[in-house]
């Protein structure tokens, strides 16, 4: 099969929360990536209380685990404000991860892009992880 090493890639990315509507219940943040060429995917739990952060978190573990695969990277990103706020050229008090997410993409602007999409296949994927983890619900 091929690696498409030096290829071109377009991964959506995306982050889940569980528990965080419900203070009463642990939250347990995940993130995850699907590669459109491939059909490739991979999800990890992830540490963070904010969709932001999670979501920043799910951009960077996409871009370390396929950046060094791929001449070309485009992350699509289903949180605008996170989109919006990587690619802006100044950004008033960012976060550690935000500014560390800046960097990667200034570092890379050439071979990394990060873009806003409103339909995720990643989310389908994360969902799925994150039910497998579930303790099953049925027995009582």
């Amino acid at each position: 099969m091929s690696q498409n090493k030096g290829g071109v890639a377009h991964v959506h990315v995306d982050a889940k929360i569980t528990g965080m509507h419900d203070k009463k219940l642990p939250s347990e943040a995940y993130v995850g990536y699907y590669v459109l060429e491939t059909g490739k995917h991979d999800e990890e739990p992830a540490d963070a209380d904010e969709s932001d952060d999670a979501e920043i978190q799910a951009v960077l573990f996409a871009i370390r685990e396929l950046g060094p695969k791929f001449d070309k990277l485009t992350v699509v990103c289903d949180h605008q404000s996170v989109v919006s706020e990587a690619n802006r050229l100044t950004v008033k008090g960012p976060s550690a991860l935000l500014t560390s997410l800046r960097a990667v993409l200034q570092e890379n602007q050439s071979r990394i892009e990060l873009e806003a999409l409103e339909s995720n296949k990643a989310h389908k994927t994360l969902t799925e992880y994150v039910n497998r983890l579930k303790p099953d619900s049925m027995s009582s």
